[in-house]
Protein backbone atom coordinates (compact mmCIF):
# COMPACT_ATOMS: atom_id res chain seq x y z
CA UNK A 1 0.00 0.00 0.00
CA UNK A 2 1.34 3.03 -0.92
CA UNK A 3 1.83 6.44 1.70
CA UNK A 4 -0.67 8.44 -0.32
CA UNK A 5 -3.47 5.33 0.01
CA UNK A 6 -2.48 4.96 3.17
CA UNK A 7 -2.60 8.99 4.51
CA UNK A 8 -6.55 8.81 2.16
CA UNK A 9 -7.76 5.49 4.78
CA UNK A 10 -5.69 6.94 7.79
CA UNK A 11 -7.66 10.54 7.28
CA UNK A 12 -11.37 9.07 6.96
CA UNK A 13 -11.06 6.86 10.34
CA UNK A 14 -13.59 8.67 13.44
CA UNK A 15 -10.98 10.84 15.86
CA UNK A 16 -12.06 7.80 18.11
CA UNK A 17 -10.34 5.52 16.70
CA UNK A 18 -7.26 7.46 14.41
CA UNK A 19 -6.51 9.32 18.76
CA UNK A 20 -7.42 5.75 20.57
CA UNK A 21 -4.66 3.18 20.20
CA UNK A 22 -6.98 0.40 21.85
CA UNK A 23 -9.86 1.41 19.63
CA UNK A 24 -7.59 1.31 16.44
CA UNK A 25 -6.95 -2.60 18.02
CA UNK A 26 -10.40 -3.17 18.80
CA UNK A 27 -11.31 -1.71 14.57
CA UNK A 28 -8.94 -3.74 13.38
CA UNK A 29 -9.58 -7.10 15.15
CA UNK A 30 -13.61 -6.49 14.44
CA UNK A 31 -12.75 -5.76 10.77
CA UNK A 32 -10.97 -8.89 10.41
CA UNK A 33 -13.35 -11.03 12.64
CA UNK A 34 -16.22 -9.47 9.77
CA UNK A 35 -14.68 -9.91 6.82
CA UNK A 36 -13.34 -13.70 7.93
CA UNK A 37 -16.80 -14.72 9.10
CA UNK A 38 -18.49 -13.05 6.33
CA UNK A 39 -16.70 -14.69 3.55
CA UNK A 40 -17.08 -18.43 5.61
CA UNK A 41 -21.45 -17.59 4.99
CA UNK A 42 -20.65 -16.52 1.71
CA UNK A 43 -18.98 -20.08 1.07
CA UNK A 44 -20.94 -21.79 3.31
CA UNK A 45 -24.50 -20.39 1.46
CA UNK A 46 -22.96 -21.02 -1.78
CA UNK A 47 -22.33 -24.36 -1.51
CA UNK A 48 -25.03 -25.12 1.11
CA UNK A 49 -27.34 -24.94 -1.65
CA UNK A 50 -25.12 -26.72 -4.10
CA UNK A 51 -24.81 -29.64 -2.12
CA UNK A 52 -28.53 -29.43 -1.23
CA UNK A 53 -29.17 -29.53 -4.74
CA UNK A 54 -27.03 -31.92 -5.56
CA UNK A 55 -27.79 -34.12 -2.48
CA UNK A 56 -31.52 -34.01 -4.22
CA UNK A 57 -30.30 -34.95 -7.16
CA UNK A 58 -28.64 -38.28 -6.08
CA UNK A 59 -32.15 -39.23 -3.89
CA UNK A 60 -34.29 -38.74 -7.14
CA UNK A 61 -31.45 -40.85 -8.93
CA UNK A 62 -31.68 -43.34 -6.25
CA UNK A 63 -35.38 -43.05 -6.45
CA UNK A 64 -36.07 -43.39 -9.81
CA UNK A 65 -33.16 -46.77 -9.78
CA UNK A 66 -35.97 -48.21 -7.02
CA UNK A 67 -38.76 -47.24 -8.73
CA UNK A 68 -37.59 -48.72 -12.06
CA UNK A 69 -37.06 -51.79 -10.04
CA UNK A 70 -40.02 -52.24 -8.43
CA UNK A 71 -42.28 -51.86 -11.39
CA UNK A 72 -40.02 -53.56 -13.75
CA UNK A 73 -41.92 -57.60 -13.24
CA UNK A 74 -45.69 -56.34 -13.01
CA UNK A 75 -45.33 -54.43 -15.79
CA UNK A 76 -44.13 -57.37 -17.79
CA UNK A 77 -46.57 -59.88 -16.45
CA UNK A 78 -49.58 -56.82 -17.06
CA UNK A 79 -49.87 -55.88 -13.25
CA UNK A 80 -51.19 -52.83 -12.99
CA UNK A 81 -52.36 -52.75 -9.84
CA UNK A 82 -48.74 -53.55 -8.44
CA UNK A 83 -46.96 -50.94 -10.34
CA UNK A 84 -49.87 -48.37 -8.88
CA UNK A 85 -49.12 -49.34 -5.66
CA UNK A 86 -45.67 -48.71 -6.16
CA UNK A 87 -46.41 -45.58 -7.20
CA UNK A 88 -49.14 -44.72 -4.69
CA UNK A 89 -46.58 -45.51 -2.11
CA UNK A 90 -44.15 -43.05 -3.31
CA UNK A 91 -46.71 -40.46 -3.25
CA UNK A 92 -47.79 -40.99 0.08
CA UNK A 93 -44.38 -41.16 1.45
CA UNK A 94 -42.42 -38.72 -0.39
CA UNK A 95 -43.50 -35.51 -0.31
CA UNK A 96 -42.68 -33.17 -2.98
CA UNK A 97 -41.86 -36.37 -5.47
CA UNK A 98 -43.67 -37.37 -8.60
CA UNK A 99 -42.32 -40.01 -10.62
CA UNK A 100 -44.31 -39.94 -14.36
CA UNK A 101 -43.75 -43.11 -16.97
CA UNK A 102 -44.16 -41.71 -20.28
CA UNK A 103 -44.26 -43.82 -23.70
CA UNK A 104 -42.08 -42.78 -27.15
CA UNK A 105 -45.04 -40.12 -27.76
CA UNK A 106 -44.56 -38.58 -25.13
CA UNK A 107 -47.47 -39.93 -23.68
CA UNK A 108 -47.94 -39.83 -19.51
CA UNK A 109 -48.91 -43.95 -19.05
CA UNK A 110 -48.27 -44.28 -15.49
CA UNK A 111 -47.90 -41.67 -12.75
CA UNK A 112 -47.83 -40.74 -8.81
CA UNK A 113 -50.61 -38.24 -9.54
CA UNK A 114 -53.79 -40.02 -11.12
CA UNK A 115 -55.13 -36.89 -12.63
CA UNK A 116 -51.92 -36.72 -15.21
CA UNK A 117 -52.29 -40.01 -16.99
CA UNK A 118 -53.04 -39.96 -20.34
CA UNK A 119 -51.77 -36.32 -20.66
CA UNK A 120 -48.59 -34.99 -22.69
CA UNK A 121 -45.86 -34.43 -20.18
CA UNK A 122 -45.55 -30.69 -22.05
CA UNK A 123 -48.83 -30.27 -20.10
CA UNK A 124 -46.98 -30.86 -16.34
CA UNK A 125 -43.18 -29.78 -17.64
CA UNK A 126 -42.33 -27.37 -19.86
CA UNK A 127 -39.14 -26.82 -20.11
CA UNK A 128 -37.09 -26.61 -23.57
CA UNK A 129 -34.01 -28.09 -22.45
CA UNK A 130 -35.78 -31.25 -20.41
CA UNK A 131 -38.19 -32.00 -23.33
CA UNK A 132 -35.28 -31.71 -26.25
CA UNK A 133 -33.33 -34.20 -24.13
CA UNK A 134 -36.59 -36.50 -23.31
CA UNK A 135 -37.02 -36.51 -27.26
CA UNK A 136 -33.81 -37.76 -27.87
CA UNK A 137 -33.91 -40.18 -24.83
CA UNK A 138 -36.80 -41.58 -26.57
CA UNK A 139 -35.56 -41.92 -30.12
CA UNK A 140 -32.16 -43.22 -28.98
CA UNK A 141 -32.28 -44.43 -25.86
CA UNK A 142 -29.25 -42.07 -24.90
CA UNK A 143 -29.91 -40.91 -21.36
CA UNK A 144 -28.85 -36.81 -20.80
CA UNK A 145 -25.56 -36.67 -18.36
CA UNK A 146 -27.02 -34.00 -15.79
CA UNK A 147 -30.52 -33.66 -14.04
CA UNK A 148 -32.95 -29.91 -14.78
CA UNK A 149 -33.59 -27.29 -12.85
CA UNK A 150 -37.08 -25.43 -13.65
CA UNK A 151 -39.64 -23.07 -12.07
CA UNK A 152 -42.71 -25.06 -11.52
CA UNK A 153 -45.57 -22.97 -9.87
CA UNK A 154 -42.83 -20.30 -8.17
CA UNK A 155 -41.02 -23.48 -7.00
CA UNK A 156 -38.22 -24.89 -8.16
CA UNK A 157 -37.79 -28.22 -9.03
CA UNK A 158 -35.19 -31.34 -10.42
CA UNK A 159 -36.07 -33.30 -13.50
CA UNK A 160 -34.49 -36.54 -13.70
CA UNK A 161 -34.97 -38.46 -16.89
CA UNK A 162 -34.08 -42.33 -17.36
CA UNK A 163 -35.20 -44.79 -20.37
CA UNK A 164 -37.03 -47.97 -20.09
CA UNK A 165 -35.36 -50.35 -22.23
CA UNK A 166 -37.21 -52.93 -24.05
CA UNK A 167 -36.03 -56.24 -22.76
CA UNK A 168 -36.73 -59.63 -23.68
CA UNK A 169 -39.34 -60.31 -20.38
CA UNK A 170 -41.28 -57.34 -22.49
CA UNK A 171 -41.48 -58.65 -26.43
CA UNK A 172 -44.67 -60.25 -25.64
CA UNK A 173 -46.13 -57.16 -25.48
CA UNK A 174 -43.67 -54.65 -27.36
CA UNK A 175 -42.00 -56.63 -29.82
CA UNK A 176 -39.10 -57.14 -30.18
CA UNK A 177 -37.94 -54.64 -32.75
CA UNK A 178 -38.13 -51.39 -30.37
CA UNK A 179 -34.96 -50.31 -28.41
CA UNK A 180 -36.71 -47.93 -26.05
CA UNK A 181 -40.46 -48.54 -24.47
CA UNK A 182 -40.68 -45.33 -22.82
CA UNK A 183 -38.97 -42.95 -20.12
CA UNK A 184 -39.14 -42.44 -16.71
CA UNK A 185 -39.12 -38.79 -15.37
CA UNK A 186 -38.48 -37.90 -11.68
CA UNK A 187 -39.95 -34.39 -10.71
CA UNK A 188 -38.66 -33.44 -7.38
CA UNK A 189 -39.60 -29.71 -5.13
CA UNK A 190 -36.27 -28.89 -3.73
CA UNK A 191 -37.62 -25.99 -1.85
CA UNK A 192 -37.73 -27.70 1.13
CA UNK A 193 -34.12 -28.09 0.91
CA UNK A 194 -33.63 -24.65 -0.08
CA UNK A 195 -35.59 -23.51 3.14
CA UNK A 196 -33.51 -26.23 5.53
CA UNK A 197 -30.04 -24.36 4.15
CA UNK A 198 -31.72 -20.66 4.64
CA UNK A 199 -32.96 -21.49 8.01
CA UNK A 200 -29.19 -22.82 8.56
CA UNK A 201 -27.38 -19.41 6.95
CA UNK A 202 -29.82 -17.77 9.29
CA UNK A 203 -28.86 -19.79 12.24
CA UNK A 204 -25.05 -19.18 11.18
CA UNK A 205 -25.40 -15.34 10.89
CA UNK A 206 -27.39 -15.24 14.16
CA UNK A 207 -24.41 -17.34 15.90
CA UNK A 208 -21.57 -15.11 13.94
CA UNK A 209 -23.03 -12.11 15.49
CA UNK A 210 -23.33 -13.67 18.96
CA UNK A 211 -19.70 -14.51 18.40
CA UNK A 212 -18.40 -11.24 16.99
CA UNK A 213 -20.49 -9.62 19.99
CA UNK A 214 -18.81 -11.41 22.25
CA UNK A 215 -15.00 -11.63 21.02
CA UNK A 216 -15.67 -7.59 20.56
CA UNK A 217 -16.75 -7.09 24.48
CA UNK A 218 -13.75 -9.64 25.55
CA UNK A 219 -11.32 -8.06 23.12
CA UNK A 220 -12.14 -4.47 24.47
CA UNK A 221 -11.49 -5.44 28.01
CA UNK A 222 -8.68 -7.30 27.26
CA UNK A 223 -6.80 -4.50 25.62
CA UNK A 224 -8.28 -1.84 28.00
CA UNK A 225 -6.91 -3.75 30.63
CA UNK A 226 -3.08 -5.30 29.00
CA UNK A 227 -2.54 -1.84 26.72
CA UNK A 228 -4.54 1.22 26.81
CA UNK A 229 -4.29 1.94 30.72
CA UNK A 230 -0.75 0.99 30.74
CA UNK A 231 -0.12 3.04 27.16
CA UNK A 232 -1.87 6.10 29.07
CA UNK A 233 0.14 5.87 32.09
CA UNK A 234 3.28 5.73 29.69
CA UNK A 235 2.51 9.07 28.06
CA UNK A 236 1.41 10.53 31.21
CA UNK A 237 5.08 9.44 32.53
CA UNK A 238 6.43 11.25 29.07
CA UNK A 239 4.04 14.24 29.54
CA UNK A 240 5.81 14.54 33.14
CA UNK A 241 9.49 13.85 32.44
CA UNK A 242 8.52 16.58 29.00
CA UNK A 243 7.52 19.22 32.13
CA UNK A 244 10.79 18.26 33.84
CA UNK A 245 10.12 16.08 36.49
CA UNK A 246 13.32 13.32 35.71
CA UNK A 247 12.13 11.76 39.17
CA UNK A 248 9.19 10.59 38.41
CA UNK A 249 9.22 6.55 37.57
CA UNK A 250 6.74 3.87 36.27
CA UNK A 251 5.60 0.77 37.67
CA UNK A 252 6.59 -2.53 35.40
CA UNK A 253 5.54 -5.37 37.39
CA UNK A 254 4.78 -7.44 34.26
CA UNK A 255 7.50 -9.02 31.56
CA UNK A 256 6.07 -8.34 28.27
CA UNK A 257 6.96 -5.69 26.07
CA UNK A 258 5.43 -2.82 27.70
CA UNK A 259 6.69 -4.05 30.76
CA UNK A 260 10.22 -3.93 29.09
CA UNK A 261 9.09 -0.28 27.64
CA UNK A 262 8.21 0.97 30.72
CA UNK A 263 11.53 -0.46 32.57
CA UNK A 264 13.79 1.47 29.48
CA UNK A 265 11.80 4.28 30.19
CA UNK A 266 12.73 4.65 33.75
CA UNK A 267 16.52 4.07 32.88
CA UNK A 268 15.86 6.81 29.95
CA UNK A 269 14.64 9.44 32.34
CA UNK A 270 17.44 8.13 35.51
CA UNK A 271 20.12 8.42 32.48
CA UNK A 272 18.44 12.20 31.42
CA UNK A 273 18.62 13.58 34.96
CA UNK A 274 22.73 12.25 34.58
CA UNK A 275 22.99 14.20 31.55
CA UNK A 276 21.46 16.97 32.93
CA UNK A 277 22.92 17.28 35.98
CA UNK A 278 26.31 17.20 33.92
CA UNK A 279 25.30 19.49 31.92
CA UNK A 280 24.18 22.00 34.64
CA UNK A 281 28.11 20.90 36.16
CA UNK A 282 29.81 22.24 32.74
CA UNK A 283 27.68 25.47 32.56
CA UNK A 284 29.20 26.30 35.90
CA UNK A 285 32.25 25.90 34.91
CA UNK A 286 31.86 27.01 30.76
CA UNK A 287 31.64 30.81 31.58
CA UNK A 288 35.46 30.49 33.15
CA UNK A 289 36.54 28.41 30.57
CA UNK A 290 35.09 30.99 27.89
CA UNK A 291 36.85 34.26 29.92
CA UNK A 292 39.70 32.29 29.94
CA UNK A 293 39.83 31.46 26.16
CA UNK A 294 38.80 35.02 25.55
CA UNK A 295 42.12 36.08 27.77
CA UNK A 296 44.12 34.15 25.14
CA UNK A 297 42.25 35.34 22.46
CA UNK A 298 42.82 38.76 22.97
CA UNK A 299 46.41 38.20 23.90
CA UNK A 300 46.45 36.11 20.48
CA UNK A 301 44.93 39.39 18.81
CA UNK A 302 47.18 41.87 20.36
CA UNK A 303 51.01 39.60 19.21
CA UNK A 304 49.32 39.45 15.38
CA UNK A 305 48.62 43.37 15.47
CA UNK A 306 52.04 43.74 16.85
CA UNK A 307 53.35 41.34 14.49
CA UNK A 308 51.46 43.69 11.60
CA UNK A 309 53.22 47.03 13.18
CA UNK A 310 56.27 45.44 13.12
CA UNK A 311 55.87 44.48 9.15
CA UNK A 312 54.49 47.83 8.40
CA UNK A 313 57.35 49.27 9.97
CA UNK A 314 59.33 47.19 8.09
CA UNK A 315 57.90 48.24 4.37
CA UNK A 316 58.14 52.02 6.11
CA UNK A 317 62.03 51.56 6.69
CA UNK A 318 62.61 50.03 3.18
CA UNK A 319 60.78 53.10 1.62
CA UNK A 320 62.77 55.72 3.79
CA UNK A 321 66.04 53.68 3.17
CA UNK A 322 65.39 53.73 -0.77
CA UNK A 323 63.97 56.99 -1.26
CA UNK A 324 66.03 59.27 1.34
CA UNK A 325 69.95 57.20 1.09
CA UNK A 326 70.37 58.78 -2.34
CA UNK A 327 69.50 62.80 -1.65
CA UNK A 328 70.90 62.42 1.44
CA UNK A 329 74.31 61.55 0.21
CA UNK A 330 74.38 63.97 -2.73
CA UNK A 331 73.57 66.63 0.16
CA UNK A 332 76.58 65.49 2.81
CA UNK A 333 78.92 65.40 -0.87
CA UNK A 334 78.18 68.86 -2.08
CA UNK A 335 78.44 70.50 1.57
CA UNK A 336 82.01 68.57 1.78
CA UNK A 337 83.05 70.01 -1.27
CA UNK A 338 81.76 73.75 0.20
CA UNK A 339 83.53 72.81 3.27
CA UNK A 340 87.01 72.43 0.74
CA UNK A 341 86.08 75.84 -0.75
CA UNK A 342 84.75 77.88 2.04
CA UNK A 343 86.93 80.49 2.29
CA UNK A 344 87.04 81.16 -1.73
CA UNK A 345 83.06 80.72 -1.73
CA UNK A 346 82.34 83.06 1.25
CA UNK A 347 85.42 85.85 1.46
CA UNK A 348 84.47 87.84 4.73
CA UNK A 349 82.41 86.05 6.72
CA UNK A 350 83.49 82.79 5.58
CA UNK A 351 83.55 81.30 9.21
CA UNK A 352 79.50 81.89 9.46
CA UNK A 353 78.99 80.09 6.59
CA UNK A 354 81.58 76.89 7.12
CA UNK A 355 79.69 76.83 10.34
CA UNK A 356 76.12 76.51 8.33
CA UNK A 357 77.70 74.41 5.90
CA UNK A 358 79.58 71.92 8.65
CA UNK A 359 75.98 71.86 10.60
CA UNK A 360 74.86 70.48 7.27
CA UNK A 361 76.95 68.10 6.51
CA UNK A 362 76.72 67.03 10.19
CA UNK A 363 72.90 66.73 9.85
CA UNK A 364 73.48 65.12 6.88
CA UNK A 365 75.73 62.22 8.40
CA UNK A 366 73.44 61.69 11.28
CA UNK A 367 70.34 61.50 8.78
CA UNK A 368 72.70 59.07 6.51
CA UNK A 369 73.04 57.12 9.94
CA UNK A 370 69.54 56.74 10.46
CA UNK A 371 68.76 55.67 6.97
CA UNK A 372 71.94 52.84 7.50
CA UNK A 373 69.48 51.72 10.35
CA UNK A 374 66.53 51.28 8.73
CA UNK A 375 68.40 49.34 6.06
CA UNK A 376 69.54 47.78 8.77
CA UNK A 377 66.14 46.45 9.29
CA UNK A 378 65.30 45.93 6.03
CA UNK A 379 68.19 44.43 4.77
CA UNK A 380 67.72 40.60 3.96
CA UNK A 381 70.43 38.34 5.29
CA UNK A 382 71.77 35.13 4.50
CA UNK A 383 69.21 32.21 4.84
CA UNK A 384 70.34 30.00 8.41
CA UNK A 385 69.15 26.86 6.76
CA UNK A 386 68.18 23.85 8.97
CA UNK A 387 65.49 21.19 8.47
CA UNK A 388 61.87 22.15 8.76
CA UNK A 389 58.51 20.59 8.18
CA UNK A 390 56.91 22.78 5.31
CA UNK A 391 53.20 21.58 5.91
CA UNK A 392 54.24 23.38 9.72
CA UNK A 393 55.69 25.92 7.75
CA UNK A 394 52.44 27.05 6.35
CA UNK A 395 50.22 26.10 9.36
CA UNK A 396 52.34 28.66 11.51
CA UNK A 397 52.31 30.75 8.52
CA UNK A 398 48.38 30.77 7.96
CA UNK A 399 48.03 31.90 11.93
CA UNK A 400 49.99 35.14 11.32
CA UNK A 401 47.87 36.40 9.29
CA UNK A 402 44.60 34.44 10.22
CA UNK A 403 43.31 37.86 11.55
CA UNK A 404 43.19 39.65 8.45
CA UNK A 405 41.81 36.75 7.00
CA UNK A 406 39.00 36.87 9.25
CA UNK A 407 38.57 40.47 9.25
CA UNK A 408 38.02 40.71 5.51
CA UNK A 409 35.78 36.92 5.61
CA UNK A 410 37.73 35.21 3.23
CA UNK A 411 37.61 31.40 2.91
CA UNK A 412 40.52 29.03 3.22
CA UNK A 413 41.01 26.22 1.32
CA UNK A 414 43.75 24.16 2.75
CA UNK A 415 45.43 21.05 1.36
CA UNK A 416 48.49 19.75 2.57
CA UNK A 417 50.64 16.80 1.34
CA UNK A 418 50.10 13.79 3.52
CA UNK A 419 53.95 12.64 3.43
CA UNK A 420 54.41 15.75 5.68
CA UNK A 421 57.85 16.51 3.48
CA UNK A 422 60.89 18.07 4.69
CA UNK A 423 63.22 21.23 3.06
CA UNK A 424 66.33 22.77 3.98
CA UNK A 425 65.38 26.32 4.60
CA UNK A 426 65.32 29.33 6.85
CA UNK A 427 62.23 29.01 8.65
CA UNK A 428 61.79 32.88 9.19
CA UNK A 429 62.90 34.24 5.74
CA UNK A 430 60.21 31.55 4.07
CA UNK A 431 57.86 32.69 6.63
CA UNK A 432 58.40 36.08 5.35
CA UNK A 433 57.87 35.38 1.76
CA UNK A 434 54.40 33.09 2.26
CA UNK A 435 53.22 36.28 4.67
CA UNK A 436 53.42 38.29 1.76
CA UNK A 437 51.67 36.73 -0.56
CA UNK A 438 48.72 36.19 1.49
CA UNK A 439 48.96 39.54 2.20
CA UNK A 440 49.04 40.58 -1.43
CA UNK A 441 46.15 37.61 -2.20
CA UNK A 442 44.39 39.40 0.96
CA UNK A 443 44.36 42.66 -1.25
CA UNK A 444 43.33 40.88 -4.17
CA UNK A 445 40.25 39.34 -3.09
CA UNK A 446 36.77 40.72 -2.20
CA UNK A 447 35.46 40.94 1.09
CA UNK A 448 32.78 37.87 2.02
CA UNK A 449 33.11 36.12 -1.25
CA UNK A 450 36.50 35.30 -1.69
CA UNK A 451 39.14 32.67 -1.19
CA UNK A 452 42.77 31.52 -1.20
CA UNK A 453 43.91 28.20 -1.48
CA UNK A 454 47.30 26.95 -0.28
CA UNK A 455 48.57 23.46 -0.95
CA UNK A 456 51.75 21.66 -0.94
CA UNK A 457 53.10 18.32 -2.70
CA UNK A 458 56.34 16.40 -3.51
CA UNK A 459 58.02 16.64 -6.73
CA UNK A 460 60.19 13.93 -6.54
CA UNK A 461 61.40 13.67 -9.71
CA UNK A 462 63.37 16.92 -8.74
CA UNK A 463 63.59 16.49 -5.28
CA UNK A 464 61.54 19.74 -4.77
CA UNK A 465 58.62 20.48 -2.66
CA UNK A 466 56.01 22.93 -3.95
CA UNK A 467 53.92 25.51 -2.33
CA UNK A 468 50.97 27.13 -4.35
CA UNK A 469 48.88 30.21 -3.15
CA UNK A 470 45.65 30.48 -5.41
CA UNK A 471 42.99 33.43 -5.21
CA UNK A 472 40.01 34.22 -7.11
CA UNK A 473 40.63 37.91 -6.93
CA UNK A 474 40.97 40.86 -9.51
CA UNK A 475 43.99 38.91 -11.33
CA UNK A 476 46.86 40.46 -13.81
CA UNK A 477 47.50 40.78 -17.49
CA UNK A 478 50.77 39.67 -18.91
CA UNK A 479 52.20 43.40 -18.57
CA UNK A 480 51.39 43.44 -14.99
CA UNK A 481 52.37 40.34 -14.46
CA UNK A 482 55.93 41.13 -16.37
CA UNK A 483 56.87 43.72 -14.03
CA UNK A 484 55.90 42.36 -11.22
CA UNK A 485 59.32 41.52 -9.20
CA UNK A 486 60.66 44.21 -9.92
CA UNK A 487 61.02 46.82 -6.83
CA UNK A 488 58.97 49.58 -6.00
CA UNK A 489 56.27 48.43 -8.85
CA UNK A 490 53.03 48.02 -7.77
CA UNK A 491 49.17 48.26 -8.83
CA UNK A 492 47.95 49.17 -5.43
CA UNK A 493 46.11 52.32 -4.36
CA UNK A 494 45.36 53.93 -1.29
CA UNK A 495 41.39 52.38 -0.13
CA UNK A 496 39.37 53.42 2.80
CA UNK A 497 38.27 49.62 2.88
CA UNK A 498 41.96 48.56 2.74
CA UNK A 499 44.36 50.67 4.58
CA UNK A 500 46.81 47.69 3.88
CA UNK A 501 46.43 48.17 0.01
CA UNK A 502 49.65 51.17 0.57
CA UNK A 503 52.29 49.30 -0.54
CA UNK A 504 55.92 50.32 -1.66
CA UNK A 505 56.40 47.56 -4.09
CA UNK A 506 58.72 45.82 -2.62
CA UNK A 507 56.93 42.76 -0.72
CA UNK A 508 57.04 40.40 -4.58
CA UNK A 509 60.74 41.55 -5.16
CA UNK A 510 61.80 40.82 -1.19
CA UNK A 511 59.88 37.51 -1.67
CA UNK A 512 62.01 36.69 -5.34
CA UNK A 513 64.87 37.38 -3.12
CA UNK A 514 63.66 35.13 -0.47
CA UNK A 515 63.27 31.96 -2.96
CA UNK A 516 66.19 32.80 -5.13
CA UNK A 517 68.98 32.74 -1.89
CA UNK A 518 67.20 28.94 -1.14
CA UNK A 519 67.57 28.39 -4.69
CA UNK A 520 64.22 27.83 -5.65
CA UNK A 521 61.71 29.17 -8.35
CA UNK A 522 58.76 30.98 -8.12
CA UNK A 523 56.33 30.62 -10.79
CA UNK A 524 52.97 33.16 -11.45
CA UNK A 525 49.54 32.24 -12.97
CA UNK A 526 47.05 34.81 -13.35
CA UNK A 527 44.30 35.79 -15.52
CA UNK A 528 42.87 39.46 -15.41
CA UNK A 529 39.17 39.12 -13.62
CA UNK A 530 39.65 35.52 -12.56
CA UNK A 531 42.25 35.02 -9.70
CA UNK A 532 46.24 34.51 -9.18
CA UNK A 533 48.08 31.26 -8.65
CA UNK A 534 51.49 31.42 -6.98
CA UNK A 535 53.53 28.85 -6.86
CA UNK A 536 57.28 27.91 -5.13
CA UNK A 537 59.64 25.22 -5.35
CA UNK A 538 62.30 24.76 -3.08
CA UNK A 539 65.27 22.22 -2.88
CA UNK A 540 64.99 18.87 -0.46
CA UNK A 541 68.40 19.28 0.19
CA UNK A 542 70.30 22.48 1.93
CA UNK A 543 72.02 24.93 -1.05
CA UNK A 544 76.15 24.59 -1.14
CA UNK A 545 76.43 28.16 -0.20
CA UNK A 546 73.95 28.64 2.26
CA UNK A 547 74.71 29.22 5.95
CA UNK A 548 74.16 26.38 8.26
CA UNK A 549 71.99 26.67 11.78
Amino acid sequence: MTKTTKNFFTNRLPNFIRKRLGHRIMATIIVSITLVMGFEIVLDLYFGKKDAIELMETLSLDLAASTYSGIKYPMSVGDSSAVEQVLTDIREKMEGIEVFICDTNQLITWSTHRDKIYKNITHTINNEEFLTALGVLLQSGEAPQESFETDIGGKRHIIIVEPILNEEVCYHCHGSSKQIIGGMIVKTNVERALMTVSAAKNRTVLITLLALLAIIVISYAMIEKFISRRVQRLAGGVKKVAAGDLDFEIQARSSDEIGDLARSFNIMTHELKEARDEITNWTLTLEDLVEERTAQLKRAQENAIQAEKMASMGRLAAIVAHEINNPLAGIRTYAKLMLKRGAELFPGDAVKYIQYIETIESESARCGEIVRGLLQFARPTKPKISQHDINTLVEETLRLVQHQIDLLNIEIKLELAPESPEISCDDQKIKQALVALLLNACDAVQSDTGFIAISTHILEEKKRVGIAISDNGIGMDEETRSHMFEPFFTTKTVSPEKESSLNSGLGVSVVYEIVKSHQGTIEVESELGKGTTITICLPQEPAAHSEQA
